[in-house]
């Protein structure tokens, strides 16, 4: 029986086990933290994945319009003309854009608006 008394000494010695509380209520505070990030990264993915989808379905109604949009020519003019969101002078600019690549222009060449 004396193997016996040495694995009970073993016991008795052994020191008494701390207070855990304080451990489990951090562990506790971090669960709930955790589950915050994970409420709020869903409500952020959800947001993102609507406007994904609102962008997706934009893009789609563009390419819709502008497929059914039929090019018109201009009279005495090569050049095909779609209906265009420039303003008035940005379409002008950019027609002698063209107009100056169908000459051989360089393009470093400064045409001014109004003359020269």
């Amino acid at each position: 029986m004396g193997g016996e008394d040495a694995i009970f000494s073993w016991f008795k010695s052994a020191k008494p086990v701390e207070d855990t509380t304080p451990l489990r209520q951090r562990l506790d505070q971090f669960e709930v933290r955790i589950r915050r990030v994970e409420e709020d990264w869903t409500e952020v993915y959800n947001k993102f994945r609507t406007l994904q989808m609102r962008i997706a379905k934009q893009v789609q109604r563009l390419d819709a319009n502008s497929s059914h949009e039929e090019p018109q020519k201009a009279e005495g003019d090569e050049v095909v003309r779609t209906t265009s969101s420039l303003s008035p002078r940005m379409q002008r600019i950019q027609e002698q854009i063209l107009e100056r690549r169908r000459r051989g222009t360089p393009a470093g060449a400064v045409v001014k608006e109004g003359g020269e």
